[in-house]
């Protein structure tokens, strides 16, 4: 498929998506980090397979489109790995990943990174409702020396809880998803480990936010 095809399938499938999360949850997606129009890395917490469709549908209505990387062994799952083709997520499968991101980058796409690495359910997370942050997103950011934002979700949990095969979907008790975003800049520090610690916490800030929202 040429790239203006892919370009196509991927704007119609935002709109799908994004339609169909209007229907099946309720949702508060708060303002846009930036208005940047320039490429920007967003970093985000991961509780659930449904957390990729949320960014979907909030990029989309904030008019900012972007690709999100997301593991390998998703794209083998019947359904959600034709989706998340469509939608233009990048398969992470070892340290290759991080480069495709900058050259995303450098090509002007922003791109959005779950340093988590995989899904943490609320039996793994730490006082601060997160998992531990991988350093990647770290050295993405001194690398490229882009912008960051900080990016918070809450209740994909609920909708979409680990280990389920599906989200469940009740129209008449519709689960409430909340995001929360920060705008960190450049990142600024000596090393991979700061820079992570840096963005971590202002993840962590976001997800108390989207927390704090849904109660």
């Amino acid at each position: 498929m040429d790239e203006a095809r892919l370009d196509e399938v991927f704007v119609r499938r935002l709109r799908h998506v994004h339609g169909a999360l209007r229907i099946a949850v309720r949702y508060d997606v708060g303002p846009p980090g930036t208005l940047e129009a320039g490429p920007v890395i967003h970093a985000a917490n991961h509780r659930s397979m449904a957390d990729l469709l949320f960014a979907a549908a909030a990029f989309h209505e904030w008019g900012q489109p972007i690709r999100c990387l997301a593991s390998a062994g998703y794209f083998e799952k019947p359904g959600i790995g034709r989706l998340l083709r469509d939608l233009r997520c990048i398969p992470v499968e070892g340290a290759e990943a991080l480069q495709v991101a900058a050259e995303l980058l450098e090509g002007g796409t922003s791109i959005a990174i779950m340093p988590e690495g995989r899904i943490v359910g609320p039996e793994d997370w730490d006082e601060t409702r997160v998992g531990r942050p991988h350093p990647g997103v770290g050295r993405l950011a001194l690398d490229t020396g882009l912008p960051v934002v900080a990016v918070g979700a809450a209740g994909t949990e609920e909708l979409w809880p680990r280990g389920r095969t599906r989200p469940y979907i009740r129209p008449w008790n519709r689960t409430l998803l909340t995001m929360r975003t920060r705008y960190l800049g450049a990142i600024d520090a000596e090393n991979v480990r700061d820079a992570t610690a840096i963005i971590w916490d202002g993840v962590r800030a976001c997800v108390a936010e989207a927390d704090a929202a849904r109660s």
